[in-house]
């Protein structure tokens, strides 16, 4: 016949027996704290043998001297965490008005500007930045546009 398991209040801890009567004890495993040393040297004689991988700086030297890195932006565009670029369609005024926003600016917003509108072909006093929000608003729906750009641009 199966006892009746008794109910745990939840102010204290069990006693050790009902603990032991439900619960399986098992030893607690045994952690070791120490990492395996990477950097082992083992001396036979005159010669010594090092486990360290040797650094080719001739590979680094071809891979730099192959493809020189573009000049870092001042202006970088995140991605949202689905990594789409935060561009936006908005329409205001019934409809009547239309807008492109592109959030997640970061850097020099008033030189991304210039360059946005340089890239599309627009107006530079038409592209706007909201500097307390951080946007750049653009006029009319040009959302496959503007994502277009900044793809070619890297981003």
């Amino acid at each position: 016949m199966l006892r009746p398991i008794t109910l745990l209040r939840a102010r204290a801890a069990p006693p050790r027996l009902v603990l032991t009567q439900f619960v399986p004890s098992t030893p607690p495993l045994a952690r070791t704290y120490s990492t395996p040393s990477a950097t082992t040297t083992t001396t036979t004689g005159a010669t010594t043998v090092s486990n360290i991988p040797p650094t080719s700086s001739s590979a680094s030297q071809e891979s730099t001297s192959s493809s020189p890195d573009p000049a870092p932006k001042p202006y970088y565009v995140r991605r949202t965490p689905s990594n789409q670029l935060a561009v936006y369609h908005l329409a205001k005024r019934g409809g009547n008005k239309k807008l492109t926003t592109i959030k997640k600016v970061e850097g020099d917003r008033a030189r991304f500007r210039l360059a946005l509108a340089q890239g599309l072909g627009l107006q530079e006093k038409g592209v706007v930045v909201n500097n307390l929000t951080g946007h750049v608003i653009i006029p009319g729906h040009r959302k496959e546009e503007v994502t277009g750009w900044l793809e070619k641009q890297g981003f």
